[in-house]
């Protein structure tokens, strides 16, 4: 026969009781607070929340904020690496294991409002002096049932489940940061395949000027001076050659590694631009608080600490425990009196704090301080998130008009160089004037890829800024 079958039959009956016991208790607790949430956090964490408008002062396209921003640049090869990124990115796998402890961490809250059993056990010899000895031995099972009559458990575990959406915010955030920070290393490493090319060009076109001035020197039609200038003009050209070379391999470098690749600078890349996609639009401000994981994770911050305020009060208040316990002992002189060995109790206990030094009062002041400084950052961190995205909304426009000026410059060059070009082959112009024309071209040509690269990177940063997701 199993050893607790007899005792564990009146413990399964101190447990009903006790399930009715606080099934009646809790019906009268209290409950526990909520904190502010949306607008009302705006209303309590800005002295100036009613200067929130409901449109973005800088100009934007009315409507909805769209998803998968990442599939508005029609682009492949960006989704390709992406994926890696995701799938590959050490430091976000760190970041999803800091989410499964806080998952853990909830959990384990959770587990202070369910009953707790354990088992002990015992064993012995006694051995008197000229006589013989005896064994003994005991085995029990033992439950203990807090009362949170004053909610103080249910305000951990609130807190721990808040502590933990916070996370989860968090890790989004990283997520989201971490897709956009690989998608503008993505258009660098382009821009920097680009300048790399016309760096050549700037090379070549400083070795034919040399050449040509070496001629001219040799005949006579120049001094010393102009062919010593068209020397250190053609070693700047390498030199500024050699630092694009090594910004490039860097930039594919940093693309390698955020996917968790060796640093090898192999990896194959887009090397023209994709079009900016068309504009898109930014929904309005009160939107960002639910849409951006930042916000999120601050909000859940400020839950948590308000549910710690209540963790704090409720400890300087009575706490009471029911228990209960069942077992068997068993020894040689309760076998020769032949007495049962089966035991079980039950019972309660109260505790209530009288005198701590003051220690309870002060926690309840620093959680409440930590409350109050929770909710500051939530409204900082709401004004940094507007910022952001009047910011990249005004960016947009002047980068916009940029790129037309600096297009215009570009064109306006060319068409230059194409003149000159007919009026050297006409033998109305020399060579230099035309290399000087092309060298014109050309840095037109990297002022306009960069202003590119610019427009990209600010959209970019404009679906950052806005939140959502980007698959």
């Amino acid at each position: 026969m199993n050893i607790f079958t007899s005792p564990l039959r009146p413990l399964c009956s101190v447990i009903a009781f006790s399930s009715a016991v606080i099934l009646v208790s809790t019906s009268g607790c209290i409950t526990l607070p909520k904190a502010p949430s949306g607008q009302q956090l705006l209303n309590t964490s800005l002295p100036n929340a009613d200067q929130v408008r409901e449109q973005w002062a800088s100009r934007s396209k009315k409507g909805g904020v769209d998803s998968a921003w990442i599939k508005s640049f029609r682009d492949p090869a960006l989704e390709s690496y992406i994926g890696e990124v995701v799938a590959g990115n050490i430091e976000l796998d760190a970041a999803l294991h800091a989410l499964e402890a806080a998952a853990a961490s909830a959990r384990q809250a959770g587990a202070m409002l369910r009953p707790q059993l354990n088992a002990a056990g015992s064993s012995s010899h006694l051995k008197r002096s000229g006589g013989n000895g005896s064994d003994s031995s005991e085995l029990s099972a033992q439950l203990s049932w807090e009362l949170d009559l004053w909610g103080r458990v249910r305000a951990v575990r609130a807190a721990a489940g808040a502590n933990y959406r916070a996370t989860d915010a968090d890790y989004q955030n990283a997520r989201l940061s971490l897709v956009a920070m690989a998608a503008k290393a993505w258009y660098l490493a382009t821009e920097t395949y680009q300048q790399l090319e016309y760096a050549r060009e700037i090379v070549d076109i400083q070795q034919k000027r040399l050449d040509l001035v070496t001629i001219k020197f040799d005949e006579g039609e120049l001094s010393p001076k102009e062919k010593h200038l068209a020397g250190a003009d053609l070693n700047s050209a390498r030199d500024r050659l050699q630092q694009v070379s090594l910004a490039h391999r860097n930039a594919l470098r940093t693309l390698e590694v955020l996917a968790g690749k060796y640093p090898a600078a192999k990896l194959q890349i887009s090397r023209r631009y994709v079009p900016v996609p068309p504009t898109v639009p930014a929904g309005v401000p009160s939107a960002l608080i639910e849409r951006r994981p930042d916000l999120r994770a601050a909000s859940e911050k400020v839950a948590a600490a308000f549910n710690l305020v209540t963790e704090a009060k409720a400890a300087r208040l009575p706490r009471i425990s029911l228990t209960a316990a069942a077992g068997r002992s068993s020894s040689d002189l309760l076998d020769l009196l032949d007495q049962g060995p089966g035991f079980w109790a039950a019972g309660g206990n109260f505790m209530a704090p009288i005198y701590q030094g003051g220690a309870l009062k002060e926690q309840v002041a620093v959680r409440t301080a930590q409350q109050k400084s929770a909710l500051a950052l939530f409204g900082q961190k709401s004004l940094n998130a507007f910022t952001e995205v009047e910011t990249a909304l005004d960016g947009e426009a002047i980068l916009t008009r940029r790129e037309s000026y600096l297009k215009g410059a570009l064109d306006d060059n060319q068409e230059a160089l194409n003149v000159a070009q007919k009026q050297f082959d006409a033998g109305k112009l020399d060579l230099l004037s035309v290399l000087q024309m092309q060298e014109r071209v050309i840095s037109s040509k990297v002022a306009w890829i960069n202003i590119r690269n610019s427009r990209l990177a600010q959209r970019i940063e404009l679906h950052l800024a806005l939140g959502g997701s980007f698959e």
